[in-house]
């Protein structure tokens, strides 16, 4: 008799270890999507049992390694957030089944203003392309002044770009200065290209 409330009591204790380490006797896995994420950092939490884990950049999938129980509740969050980029979660609350144990993750990269100067520009009809993206300028109201420009579309932290004229302006020759030109976008505004008109 004796032995049997020894064995009752110990599967009682080992049960409520198990729960205590999230273990559950589960054997549904966790997992989940991932799009977008182009930058280092992003840690996900599960907050129903503490477990942490990082996703590389450009994964595509990942799955926790705890396994849930079913009914057991998962609350998935950023832990950290990416470097240079901004993640949201979609069915990340829940509580476990066969069908809803998996996790959204969607990140986009922050984007920045680029941009620059014109020298020396006299003529109409200018005009700077970075890829689709097009800019025109016209010459400056006071003679010889340099003339700002910027795209209408930001670029995203960490893409390249490549700024090059696609149009002249009338009785001139212009382009854009090689020096950082094509060049890759920092996690800021990057105002520097220079276009020289003669």
């Amino acid at each position: 008799m004796k032995s049997s409330y020894l064995r009752a009591g110990l599967a009682l204790l080992c049960a409520v270890i198990l729960s205590a380490c999230g273990g559950n006797n589960g054997s549904l896995a966790l997992s989940g999507s991932v799009n977008g994420l182009t930058k280092t950092g992003l840690v996900l939490i599960n907050k129903g049992n503490g477990e942490k884990l990082p996703i590389e950049p450009n994964t595509s999938t990942f799955v926790f390694t705890k396994l849930l129980a079913t009914d057991e509740q998962f609350d998935v969050e950023i832990d950290t957030p990416p470097a240079g980029a901004k993640c949201t979660l979609a069915n990340n609350v829940n509580k476990a089944n066969g069908y809803n144990v998996y996790v959204t993750v969607t990140c986009v990269t922050n984007p920045y203003t680029l941009g620059g100067s014109v020298k020396g520009l006299k003529g109409a009809g200018l005009v700077v392309a970075n890829g689709s993206d097009l800019v025109r300028i016209d010459p400056p109201a006071t003679a010889g002044a340099d003339v700002s420009f910027v795209f209408p579309t930001k670029v995203a932290d960490g893409s390249l770009f490549g700024a090059s004229v696609l149009t002249q302006p009338t009785g001139q020759t212009c382009a854009v200065d090689p020096s950082n030109n094509p060049g890759t976008m920092p996690s800021g505004d990057a105002l520097g290209l220079i276009v020289r008109c003669n």
